[in-house]
């Protein structure tokens, strides 16, 4: 191994280790959102008295999905530990990263020098571009793992060797982790097709008819409907950011979506043309091709069929909704298998050239990902951290299922006030707006500033907003990462509080770990009661 494979290598090691640290230190064991209805899962599985009930439980419907792997591996979590850990849940999840970026890796194994040609591979997916899912138990087991199984499957039938049906358990848990890991199925005949492998074909055939049939038995069109079908302009724009959103951090252009509708034209541009030059390869080589060529045209078209099913029904809600972080997974996938085959096909001469720029543009795409996504990292934190200690108005936080974990703003009491003196805050529609201009924020983790609201009832703590500092300038600037400035809207988007008359204060945390009060501006808010917008759901 020369001086620049070592190097390689090292970076490569290195960024992983990075990516992990990071994780270990955002991650909090706070179920969001669908998270909560894990613990229904491990209730009724307790429950279910027969080996078919139990079963059941991780069969069962979560909106339009099956989610047996993330409901399975929430059982175990909660056998072994006596209580459901989410970190445990992300950090499952995360794992399946290793195994997309060693499969993608193959390609570059029959070259020399395949440590040097692999290194952009892994600035793609071990950045904090995927931060929704890397801090989220339940979308990281099943958003990451659905391509890992995808990815596996199409592996093992390229390499058209005996161990062929290593493949059905991998297409089945696949199928059973994500709606999209129906794509497996039919993709993964038609490489069998592709292959001539008339017998192992006829086998799968079965096999996938079995699997659907199980899929969609006792299934029911969820109680609420939030697909939303646009008109073909959007169709097409969500199409093109879809497919480029990796690219969102780019500080260039019409930010943030010209980068990515740019770079998404670009990566379906090159994902069509190479599937054209395999058809083309196909027919001149007397319908033969290499294993690297199927498992192009397995992951491609399963990365394109997703991006099509999610752009059709989400359309409607707005195009820049394509640039959501748990959608990343496929601009980065389709971009890996078109730098990766580009790279197998180059001339050894040209390949020298071509590496150096994926390498350069990979590395700064890497750094911008790093940055830009490290705030909506910091948020989503101060989001369950603050949500989490806002449950105890609600009751209990902790269970015999779940166990919260300690906050820190646990250390400092919270008044109940009963009297209320001062100026009142402009509330309308039962939300107001605080700002602080002159406030600078130094902490990326839980420092800051935070709003309390307070009465002898209740206690709520929500935290503020400050913009990030993102430009061609500002891509390693992390010590003022935020500009001057901090802004709250009470309550946030998804927060109730309780009708009644208010107390409102700063809560600050400053970089010595001290926790203290300042008068807001405005000092009392008056909530009346609101209307709850019901969300019927099959969980």
């Amino acid at each position: 191994m020369n001086k620049r494979a070592i190097a390689s290598l090292v970076v490569t090691m290195a960024l992983i280790f990075a990516y992990y640290q990071l994780w270990h230190r955002y991650a909090i064991n706070i179920p969001k959102w669908d998270d909560h209805a894990l613990k229904a899962t491990v209730l009724n599985f307790e429950k279910a008295e027969s080996v078919g009930g139990k079963l059941y439980e991780l069969y069962r419907q979560h909106n339009e999905h099956r989610i047996a792997l993330t409901r399975l591996v929430t059982v175990i979590d909660y056998k072994i530990f006596g209580h459901i850990n989410y970190e445990h849940l992300m950090f499952f999840g995360n794992l399946a990263l290793l195994l997309i970026w060693w499969l993608l890796t193959r390609f570059f194994k029959p070259l020399q020098g395949a440590v040097w040609y692999a290194l952009p591979i892994a600035t793609f997916w071990f950045s904090l571009a995927f931060w929704e899912n890397a801090f989220w138990g339940m979308a990281a087991v099943q958003n990451i793992w659905v391509v890992a199984w995808a990815m596996l499957t199409f592996w093992k039938l390229s390499r058209a060797d005996a161990y062929w049906w290593w493949a059905l358990p991998t297409a089945f848990m696949g199928l059973f982790t994500s709606g999209n890991g129906l794509f497996v199925m039919p993709l993964a005949l038609g490489i069998l097709l592709l292959q001539k492998r008339w017998k192992i074909s006829l086998i799968w055939l079965a096999f996938s008819t079995f699997c659907i049939l199980l899929y969609f038995w006792d299934y029911q069109r969820p109680p609420t409907d939030l697909s939303a079908t646009g008109s073909i302009k959007e169709f097409i724009r969500g199409y093109l950011l879809f497919c480029g959103s990796l690219t969102e951090s780019l500080p260039f252009g019409n930010f943030p979506t010209q980068m990515p509708v740019w770079f998404g034209a670009l990566t379906i541009f090159v994902s069509f043309s190479m599937l054209l030059y395999i058809l083309r390869s196909y027919w001149k080589r007397n319908f033969e091709l290499d294993s690297f060529d199927y498992f192009y045209v397995g992951g491609v078209l399963f990365a394109l069929g997703t991006a099509l099913i999610v752009v059709y029904s989400r359309a409607g809600l707005g195009a820049e909704i394509m640039l959501t972080s748990r959608y990343k997974l496929y601009s980065a996938l389709l971009l890996s298998f078109n730098v990766a085959y580009l790279t197998r096909l180059a001339h050894p001469r040209f390949r020298e050239v071509m590496t150096m720029t994926f390498v350069v543009g990979a590395a700064y795409l890497f750094a911008c990902n790093q940055h830009y996504h490290l705030y909506d990292t910091i948020q989503l934190r101060k989001y369950n951290v603050t949500s989490c200690f806002n449950w105890r108005n609600d009751g209990i936080t902790s269970s015999a299922i779940y166990r919260a974990p300690s906050l820190f703003l646990e250390n400092i009491s919270i008044p109940k006030d009963s009297v209320f003196t001062g100026q009142a805050c402009l509330v309308k529609n039962n939300s107001f707006e605080l700002i602080q201009p002159e406030y600078r924020l130094y902490d990326l983790r839980d420092g800051g500033l935070y709003i309390v609201l307070s009465n002898a009832q209740h206690q709520y703590v929500f935290p503020t907003w400050q913009a990030r500092k993102h430009s061609f300038r500002n891509i390693f600037n992390y010590k003022r990462y935020f500009i001057k400035g901090s802004k709250a809207i009470v309550p946030p988007p998804s927060s109730d509080i309780k009708p009644g008359t208010y107390k409102v204060r700063w809560l600050h945390f400053d970089r010595q770990g001290k926790l203290y009060f300042e008068d807001a501006k405005c000092s009392v808010a008056t909530f009346q009661p609101a209307q709850q917008q019901n969300i019927k759901t099959n969980w």
